[in-house]
């Protein structure tokens, strides 16, 4: 590779491959004793999450899903004057790549991407480069570079965004887009609420980038994004998905230029989903209402940071909220029918709630005839219903019990849904007696009765 003016590489237009370079310098440097050695041979990225090489001299080679490539051997090129010994030699078939540069002196390393499009040289920070067909983009997000492409060098500085096709000057006109700011008031939250061993959907949001036709998000287990999970493309601003599992979530957008430039990540955001264990013959209804039995509460898991606020209705709460340190178990007061308990996360700016009630379930005892004569059979009807209609009557365990008097009777009750119905025969006496019904729930709760009085039968009658 012949010299031009200082900072500026000139390419010679007859070779058949153009190259994208990032390096500290092409200057030879011995490898570090014992670092492992340089990957080899054809490159793979699956198509469903990144693959993140890391170089022995720390170079970060990151593969968006499907790149495919090269590695070749540690050398020069042909035309190049200068050889280099610590780095890597890529040659960029098709898909998007990442390259970061750790923080080192000038001329500790070397790192060469080649394509069909161009030559670009980098001493420092991270660049994205994607081949696509016949195109080539690099975005610069941070890093003094040099571009040559037909013959002709040109430098480019931090935040250029370049197009290149092979035969063609390059595009030098194209921005970065920024990077996206996330927007807490949209899409799913980012903090959400669920029963111990339910799966809950979290999601996330962000600001409209100018100029962006699409996004990639990235879903990771560690704030570091290290271990990525789940990678996308949408062209939406909101983002969902439903937890697998694990300690929790971090996600990052990224937005995509028209013409394919990418832009740089966003911060990570934490993505999390609490757990609550329930009491025995807990209940959550329809609208996600706990509904506890009595001096019970409800465990959460994992909830560090979290403060709590009561309120009386879910959602954000139209006055002020005292808020305070969340506490493991949230129970319901004993003076109290229903309670929301409103989450949230400082750190994220998200709020959720968890709504407790107590429990409402009632049993309508009817008994016929009202005003029965000595010896006549009386039929009784038992309905149970929940006012608040939480509670499915027919899935609830209740017991029907009868006196005569205060002597229990035995009872053959037949239901059907949740209704129990009995005709009950009871003998003539001289005395008045009274038939009492009662209705307990699955905790002996009363909850409902009915009775009626029969009149003493006359000697005669008897």
């Amino acid at each position: 590779m012949g010299r031009g003016p200082p900072g500026l590489i000139a390419v010679r237009p007859f070779l058949p491959w153009l190259s994208l370079v990032a390096a500290a310098a092409l200057t030879a440097r011995p490898s570090p004793a014992g670092a492992p050695a340089q990957p080899s041979g054809d490159v793979s990225a699956p198509a469903d999450r990144s693959l993140v090489a890391t170089l022995s001299d720390g170079v970060t080679v990151t593969f968006e899903p499907g790149a495919r490539g090269r590695w070749l051997p540690r050398g020069r090129l042909p035309s190049e004057t200068n050889g280099w010994a610590v780095g890597g030699h890529l040659v960029l078939l098709e898909g998007e790549l990442e390259v970061r540069m750790p923080d080192a002196p000038k001329g500790s390393h070397a790192f060469l991407v080649q394509t069909k499009a161009g030559t670009l040289t980098d001493w420092r920070g991270k660049l994205h480069v994607g081949v696509h067909a016949d195109k080539t983009t690099a975005a610069i997000y941070q890093g003094a570079l040099v571009v040559g492409s037909n013959g002709q060098g040109f430098p480019v500085y931090d935040g250029a965004g370049i197009l290149m096709r092979k035969g063609v000057d390059p595009d030098k006109s194209l921005g970065i887009p920024p990077a996206p700011v996330w927007d807490a008031a949209q899409g799913a939250s980012s903090l959400v609420v669920e029963p111990q061993g339910a799966r809950g959907t979290v999601g996330f949001a962000w600001k409209p980038v100018p100029g962006a036709a699409s996004y990639r998000v990235a879903i990771a287990h560690d704030a570091s994004m290290s271990g990525v999970m789940e990678v996308a493309t949408t062209t939406d601003t909101t983002y969902a998905m439903v937890e697998r599992g694990g300690a929790g979530y971090w996600a990052q957008v990224r937005a995509v230029g028209a013409a394919g430039i990418v832009g740089d990540w966003s911060p990570p955001r934490s993505l999390r989903v609490i757990h609550y264990s329930l009491p025995e013959a807990a209940v959550v209804a329809r609208d996600g209402t706990i509904v506890l039995p009595p001096h019970t509460g409800v465990t959460l898991a994992d909830a560090g940071g979290l403060e709590m606020a009561y309120g009386t209705s879910a959602g954000r709460s139209p006055v002020p909220l005292f808020w305070s340190p969340v506490v493991t178990t949230l129970r319901l007061p004993e003076d109290t029918d229903a309670r929301v308990v409103h989450l949230r996360d400082p750190a994220l700016g998200q709020e959720t709630s968890l709504t407790l009630a107590r429990r409402a379930l009632r049993v309508d005892v009817d008994m016929t005839p009202r005003d029965p004569a000595p010896g006549v059979p009386i039929d009784v009807r038992a309905v149970a219903w929940d006012p608040t209609r939480r509670l499915d009557p027919t899935q609830e365990r209740i017991v029907l019990e009868a006196t005569h008097d205060l002597d229990p009777i035995p009872v053959a009750w037949r239901q059907a849904g949740a209704t129990w119905t009995a005709r009950i025969s009871l003998p003539a006496t001289l005395q008045p007696t009274v038939l009492r019904v009662v209705a307990r729930d699955a905790f002996g709760a009363e909850i409902g009765r009915g009775f009626v009085e029969i009149g003493a039968s006359s000697p005669r009658a008897r």
